[in-house]
């Protein structure tokens, strides 16, 4: 087949990679518009960019994907599209510029967690399964038919992080049998059934800890949360970072700190405490709590929190 892939993060770089190392041709690869990242907010491009320059393929990175676009992608006539994880819309005249289609990879099983956070929300929700579909682009939020599923179970130490790089791993390992067995017709796509759970994008906001929550929600959201915003809180009026926690059976009020034996525990709602096991200071490097504890003036008794 001759295949354009549309994709930007470094979810999308195992399929992209599969689809290299097949007899298919690939016409172009489209993703985003380098960034600005860091501290200097230096522009950077995006992993999908980054790793097709190394394979020498023809990059396409519009502001927009406009109708004069679109048309250029048509030129080349490519008989199918691939997307994974590209983070922008796909207008209607894109999802007819190839008689097949775009076949997008979503982290999920839908109908469930269609959107923006599947995975992180999947964790968030204390689900044990979640999975990767592969779907036929429409004009909705991930509203396509289904072309196939595949199942993979969320370990109790999953991060955002982690989940994502098995569900990448296993939509990778599943991509050509998928897009070949669509262009034969073996496998056909099927309307969603069931109800929709949406995954809205995660917001600055829902970073903060409360400790007014189950402190099991709590470790779910840090895992959630990991690598990246980071869950948060605060101690004397400076942030911490919260990535690694587990629970702990020390009842004291929600905020509350206990320091035993060089450990670091604080009162959630109900019987149950937080570990904090690995946090990073404002401007400081990722550390673990004995180590933060040897240098801070910390002592039971004190409070975490927002305010």
């Amino acid at each position: 087949m001759r295949i354009i892939f549309l994709g930007t993060s470094g979810f999308a770089i195992p399929c992209l990679k599969s689809l290299i190392e097949s007899e298919h041709d690939i016409l172009c690869i489209v993703t985003r518009p380098p960034s600005p990242a860091g501290r200097g907010k230096k522009l950077r491009q995006p992993p999908v960019a980054e790793y097709a320059q190394k394979s020498r393929l023809e990059i396409r990175q519009p502001e927009k994907l406009t109708g004069d676009f679109v048309n250029a992608l048509k030129l080349m006539e490519p008989e199918l599209m691939v997307s994974a994880a590209y983070g922008a819309w796909l207008p209607k005249k894109l999802l007819k510029a190839s008689p097949l289609g775009v076949v997008n990879i979503h982290p999920s099983l839908l109908p469930d967690y269609r959107g923006a956070a599947p995975v992180a929300r999947a964790i968030l929700d204390g689900r044990e399964e979640t999975g990767v579909s592969f779907m036929l682009t429409d004009s909705g939020w991930d509203t396509g038919p289904v072309i196939a599923v595949y199942h993979e179970r969320i370990l109790t130490s999953d991060t955002t992080g982690s989940l994502k790089n098995r569900l990448s791993a296993k939509a990778a390992e599943n991509l050509i049998d998928v897009i070949e067995g669509y262009f034969s017709g073996r496998l056909l796509p099927e309307d969603q059934t069931g109800e929709a759970v949406y995954a809205e994008k995660l917001t600055t906001d829902e970073t903060w800890l409360n400790w007014n929550s189950p402190a099991a929600y709590l470790e779910r959201k840090v895992r959630a949360f990991q690598p990246s915003p980071g869950a948060r809180t605060m101690y004397s009026g400076k942030l911490l970072k919260i990535s690694d926690s587990c629970v702990s059976e020390f009842d004291v009020d929600p905020g509350e700190i206990v320091l035993r034996e060089g450990c670091l525990h604080v009162g959630c709602r109900g019987e149950e405490s937080l570990e904090i096991l690995m946090l990073q200071p404002a401007s400081r490097s990722l550390m673990s709590a004995a180590e933060f504890l040897r240098g801070a003036r910390m002592k039971t008794g004190d409070k975490l929190g927002r305010s």
